[in-house]
């Protein structure tokens, strides 16, 4: 899906990508650097690039996080060559995506796996806000047709998904929590 559809890019509201991250509990990182991965094929025509593959590699333990530091530098190679005032560092962002994964997907109603699964979120969301703010500058600084900010409908019918997981996941802790 994500491979053979051309996305235009288009700025992400912060306020969106984070959104998406929280409420999905993370799930959206790796999409995240799918769909902006597609975006960066385009834009370097680059077409040796696999936004699917590049997703799922998060989940092959080391090389995802070679993945992620490829992709942050790249974002920070084309900031650079376009001079935008900030730059994004890739070691940060794939510390962030260690964090990441350390807890993903493993949830409990023990209070320390709370506390990790909280840090697991707040990492992944630190990604993702991070890399889409760096992305939002390059689409701002780059010659060429002005790329506008704007909220898909898809963004919102993913939010409401989200959402509705976010919710059966805290009745999940709740019911835990009361047995």
């Amino acid at each position: 899906m994500i491979t053979t559809r051309s996305l235009a890019p288009r700025r992400r509201p912060l306020w969106v990508v984070a959104a998406l991250t929280v409420l999905s509990l993370g799930i959206y990182l790796p999409i995240w650097l799918g769909l902006s991965w597609v975006e960066l094929r385009r834009e370097t025509k680059d077409e040796t690039m696999q936004p699917l593959g590049h997703a799922l590699s998060l989940f092959v333990p080391g090389y995802g996080y070679y993945q992620v530091y490829r992709h942050f530098a790249l974002i920070d190679r084309l900031l650079a060559k376009v001079g935008a005032p900030r730059r994004v560092d890739a070691l940060s962002a794939t510390i962030g995506v260690v964090l990441w994964s350390f807890t993903w997907l493993h949830y409990s109603s023990e209070p320390l796996f709370i506390l990790l699964d909280a840090l697991e979120l707040a990492a992944a969301t630190a990604v993702v806000a991070y890399g889409q703010r760096a992305l939002n500058d390059y689409w701002l600084a780059r010659p060429g047709d002005a790329v506008e900010e704007r909220v898909l409908e898809t963004d919102w019918f993913a939010m409401a998904v989200a959402a509705v997981y976010f919710v059966s996941i805290l009745i999940s802790y709740a019911a835990a929590l009361t047995n």
